[in-house]
């Protein structure tokens, strides 16, 4: 009688562990967000809002200017030309102005993950920039 009861425990321990494992692992997986599309807010202020059209090409518009009115960017100017490389990795251009107005596009990748979007080189108020809601 006490092998049985031991069985049983066994049995019930491991069952009981690989359910419980199971369980902890469907949340994460579910709420990991990877995509671009949509709007994302700098510490300054500045919107990009991210669409993309039949071919998949994203463009990067900038909605709201914050600090960028002094480099003489305007409202709705494109900003960015992504594509998407992978989940979460997009790659392609961002512009970038002077303080006179002069313009040049250098590479750029951008990593998002959950509601934090990473770029790799733009200015300070756009290394990080969070979803806007």
């Amino acid at each position: 009688m006490e092998v049985n009861k031991i069985k049983f425990i066994l049995f019930m321990s491991i069952s009981l562990g690989i359910w419980v494992g199971c369980k902890s692992v469907s949340p994460v997986a579910t709420s990991t967000n990877y995509g671009i599309i949509g709007s994302w807010e700098g510490c300054d202020g500045r919107v990009v809002t991210f669409s993309s059209d039949e071919n998949g090409k994203i463009t990067g518009r900038y909605t709201k200017l914050g600090g960028l009115g002094r480099y003489k960017f305007t409202l709705n100017e494109v900003g960015f030309h992504l594509s998407q490389e992978s989940p979460g990795v997009y790659v392609g251009q961002v512009k970038w102005k002077n303080t006179n107005g002069k313009e040049t596009w250098r590479d750029e990748t951008i990593v998002v993950e959950n509601n934090m979007l990473k770029t790799s080189s733009s200015d300070d108020c756009s290394k990080e920039l969070a979803k806007v809601e």
